[in-house]
């Protein structure tokens, strides 16, 4: 592999293309050209979608502070610091710095790759071509320190570059869902039927029963559920019970039949399962495997 960088004067500034004498043969996501930049007034910097020569490339630039401008669609979007644009070269797009900025200072990374399309694609269609995101996000944090070691030499071979491009594309999934999430707290309602799944998960209770806690119909509380955590009353009831079921096989040597009961499954056959469609491995296969011999418990949504 060898770099291709355009140095900046300021230290820590620089475009890296990234260009690979080894092949892997993965074509769902790599790194194609990754940067940090500032641009000042009287400079030029302007790009149109049309008028370049790559092709299937995916472009995700990230303001840092000062302005640009994006136009895409007849559209015409400011990019100011906090804000993102997701675009696809070659498409009909143009972005730039404008004549009323006296700055731009942005982090981009350029990805190929059919992971990079489908994710460019369910962004667009769903929220546009700009995201407003936090600076302190995940995401956010992620790209810069992908430039960082990349900066710092570290990532050497296409293996690194397509894992790296892979976990960025997976954090920008992690983040669009995250938006549909509702940012309002629990009802008391809602609140009253979820301590009473974390306190009686063990019990045999039923849908009916949990809804009489909440106060509500059963047909407006399933409902209400959904809508407030994003899954149903029984999705999250068997969401507690495997995780305690994981804890328990973890720490304890109690028999399959004896955590199935413990975490409120009568029928052991039925709760292996369960178990095995929410994990992905039967509950002995996980107590015994040296994979997972480290984990004490199940992070699930």
């Amino acid at each position: 592999m060898s770099f291709i960088q355009e140095e900046n004067n300021r230290v820590g500034y620089g475009v890296y293309g990234f260009y690979f004498q080894d092949s892997i043969g993965n074509d769902l996501a790599n790194i194609s050209v990754l940067g940090r930049e500032e641009k000042l007034f009287g400079t030029t910097y302007d790009w149109h979608g049309l008028k370049r020569k790559e092709v299937g490339k995916y472009v995700f630039q990230y303001t840092l502070s000062g302005e640009g401008r994006l136009e895409m669609e007849g559209k015409d979007y400011r990019l100011e610091a906090g804000q993102a644009f997701v675009v696809e070269i070659p498409s009909n797009h143009r972005y730039y710095l404008p004549k009323d900025s006296k700055r731009w200072e942005f982090v981009f990374i350029t990805l190929v790759g059919k992971e990079a399309a489908n994710c460019w694609n369910i962004i667009q269609e769903n929220y546009g071509p700009v995201l407003k995101i936090p600076a302190d996000s995940k995401l956010i944090q992620l790209l810069l320190k992908i430039y960082q070691h990349t900066y710092e030499q570290k990532i050497s071979d296409s293996y690194h570059a397509s894992a790296k491009a892979y976990e960025f594309i997976m954090e920008c999934y992690r983040f669009i869902k995250n938006m549909e999430k509702p940012k309002k707290d629990f009802s008391l309602n809602m609140t009253k039927a979820i301590i009473y799944i974390q306190t009686h998960y063990h019990e045999p209770i039923t849908l009916d029963e949990i809804a009489v806690i909440s106060g509500y119909s059963k047909y407006y509380f399933i409902k209400q559920f959904q809508h407030q955590l994003n899954m149903t009353p029984v999705q999250y009831l068997t969401k507690i019970r495997i995780q305690k079921a994981a804890e328990l096989l973890r720490t304890t040597d109690s028999s399959i039949i004896e955590i199935a009961d413990a975490v409120g499954y009568a029928n052991a056959n039925y709760f292996n399962k369960v178990f095995r469609k929410v994990v992905g491995v039967s509950a002995g296969t996980f107590r015994d495997s040296k994979d997972v011999a480290e984990i004490d418990y199940l992070i699930m949504e």
